[in-house]
């Protein structure tokens, strides 16, 4: 079953969670080449699905990259058995978290001796970031450290041709989007920072979300990457190179990744609220892909880094707060060519799919939902010098993509303000 139409209204997100007891394949905006399978249970079938939308292209000789075997995960020997029905597979497990340019290399090395034709990544975020690092990389010779160090928008995959290795995405958390974006990240802890391997060449081929997969995954790690979508689908909402096309996804996935985390709070066994936290999840990640975030994921990644503040509930430190200071935008600050009126407007919109009335209200929305879901607010995080936090997160140009100008003062005393109100 396809649904070709983008998304125009609640009424049709609805429509889609409605179909999600079967595999749909989901609409995507025109600058997002992947093709997207949702559905309850469609990973099981993963070979059939890929066999019946990449045709024999590939994956005769499949990776299949996988998160840590010592999480409970009852469907994994499921989909890894049909993975081998691909073919000749080789299971490997990813080393680690927040994957480093040295963790990348050490799975490039293995597909590269194995001579793989195809990724399959199967886990979290850092789980699909390696996968894609490693299907752009390895009908090459070059490394990981190289490649990341070449500049954004070249091709690092080879000579300027295409990338030769499948690549399919098959997420097992709510709330990284990287089965739809060309971005993979990779953690630089030698330098403290947050680099990206960042071209077209890292789009999966096809991304296969099932909401079931995510049931297994710990509470604290469902949580982050709730609210990391729940950043995403905001900050794209706002970002200044935001369209109507985007917004098609960030905003849906604004109350979708609300109504999600709170009904998998109520309910962490109920597939419905899986599967409304998925939706968020891949809609924020269609979003994104066009539009990148903004301030609060700039300041997440030394909150991640240098503090070990998991990176989606390092986004929603300062989501509320950014809001607010978006909400008086002026046309001598406004960064958006369109004027401060038409960042009013996608602010309003994104208060009321928040259920909330104003920038303040929604502030307190946020911050209510942080205490909710048990986690600290940035004032519970007094350890933080925020006039170093500051100076860091400046240097991230995703600060950039704010509608509003922020100055380093300004982000200063918006830190101080979140961590001592």
């Amino acid at each position: 079953m396809a649904i070709t139409e983008l998304p125009h209204r609640e009424a049709d997100v609805r429509q889609l969670l409605e179909s999600a007891d079967h595999s749909v394949a989901l609409p995507v905006p025109r600058y997002v080449p992947t093709q997207v399978v949702f559905g309850r249970g469609a990973a099981h079938t993963l070979d059939t699905v890929i066999r019946h939308r990449l045709g024999v292209r590939g994956f005769h000789r499949p990776m299949v990259l996988t998160g840590r075997e010592a999480a409970v995960k009852p469907w994994l020997a499921a989909v890894v058995a049909a993975c081998r029905r691909l073919g000749t597979a080789v299971v490997v497990e990813n080393p680690r978290a927040n994957p480093t340019p040295e963790s990348m290399q050490h799975v490039l090395n293995i597909a590269r001796q194995h001579r793989v034709d195809g990724v399959v990544a199967i886990g979290g975020g850092s789980v699909l970031d390696t996968g894609k690092a490693v299907a752009l990389l390895a009908a090459g010779e070059r490394s990981v450290a190289e490649a990341v160090d070449q500049k954004s928008g070249s091709d690092a995959a080879g000579r300027g041709g295409p990338r030769g290795t499948g690549l399919v995405a098959v997420p097992t958390t709510a709330g990284s989007g990287a089965e739809v974006t060309r971005t993979a990240t990779v953690w630089d802890e030698r330098e403290q920072r947050k680099r990206a391997l960042d071209q077209a060449a890292l789009f999966p081929d096809l991304a296969i979300v099932d909401p079931l997969l995510t049931m297994s995954a710990p509470d604290g790690v469902w949580r982050s990457c709730g609210l990391d979508a729940l950043a995403q689908a905001v900050e794209s909402s706002w970002s200044v190179a935001a369209d109507a096309e985007s917004l098609r996804f960030s905003l849906p996935a604004v109350r979708l990744a609300v109504e999600g985390l709170e009904a998998v709070l109520a309910d962490p066994g109920d597939e419905a609220a899986r599967t409304v936290l998925s939706c968020a999840s891949v809609f924020a990640g269609l979003a994104i892909a066009g539009t990148r975030t903004t301030v609060p994921h700039a300041v997440s990644y030394p909150m991640t880094l240098r503090h070990g503040v998991p990176h989606g509930h390092a986004c929603a430190l300062t989501l509320g707060a950014v809001l607010r200071f978006n909400a008086v935008v002026t046309a001598q600050d406004c960064r958006d060519p369109r004027g401060p009126e038409h960042v009013t407007r996608v602010l309003r919109s994104v208060c009321q799919r928040l259920d909330a009335r104003d920038p303040a209200e929604a502030h307190q929305r946020l911050d209510v939902l942080l205490r909710r879901l048990g986690l600290p607010a940035l004032r519970g995080l007094d350890h933080i010098d925020v006039r170093v936090l500051a100076d860091d997160v400046v240097t991230y140009n995703r600060f950039d993509n704010n509608p509003r100008h922020m100055s380093r003062d300004q982000l200063t005393a918006l830190l101080r303000a979140e961590s001592t109100s």
